[in-house]
């Protein structure tokens, strides 16, 4: 996927707050890069903030005017023959441009194989995918903190993706922070994935 350079917007966005489904606060104010918009804090706005509640992203969208993806291009977002959801949006923030989409479905096999005391759940997803602006160390760094722990792995070969993964949770949910950055070191996704029983509590 090509993803669009824009011009850097011209304000210093800090992370405020951090959603904590894994239960630890991040020990520190996120990275900005001068003259830019932290791409983790749109992440953690859109994304890590809301999931697995996809309706209050849906009213973002309509509330904001975000261009709905279609087509080809919104299938490309998930690998499960047939979600219950999957919506996607072009995301315009000051003068860049990110891509987000959401994806909801009953656990796949390979998730229930994995974990089987959460037969019957529900997988929600959402990504964001990023222009080549920020540097993958610094976006990388941005999402250890907001995750609040080492990850799990780091830089796992994918395709023409290096895959960083942060896990969590309880015995009702598993979170999983995913961090996918391009080889040639700039731009990538990052996404959050939410496993849960059926009837889980989450905050």
């Amino acid at each position: 996927m090509t993803f669009r350079t824009l011009i850097a917007l011209n304000t210093r966005l800090l992370l405020v707050f951090a959603v904590l489904v894994l239960g630890i606060a991040p020990s520190a104010p996120l990275q900005a890069a001068e003259e830019d918009t932290d791409p983790v804090f749109v992440f953690n706005r859109i994304c890590y903030a809301q999931v697995p509640k996809i309706d209050s992203i849906r009213s973002m969208a309509q509330r904001l005017a975000w261009k709905p993806i279609t087509g080809d291009d919104l299938n490309g977002f998930t690998t499960i023959e047939k979600p219950d959801v999957l919506e996607g949006w072009d995301v315009q923030v000051g003068v860049r441009l990110f891509r987000v989409a959401i994806v909801q479905s009953k656990l796949t096999p390979k998730m229930l194989k994995t974990f089987p005391e959460l037969e019957g759940g529900t997988a929600t997803s959402c990504m964001l995918v990023l222009d080549e602006q920020n540097p993958t160390e610094h976006f990388n760094a941005n999402m250890q903190i907001l995750a609040g722990k080492e990850p799990v792995t780091r830089n796992v070969p994918d395709g023409d993706l290096l895959t960083t993964t942060w896990a969590g949770g309880n015995a009702d949910l598993k979170v999983f922070l995913i961090s996918k950055a391009n080889s040639n070191g700039r731009g990538g996704l990052l996404n959050v994935t939410i496993l849960n029983k059926p009837g889980a509590v989450i905050q």
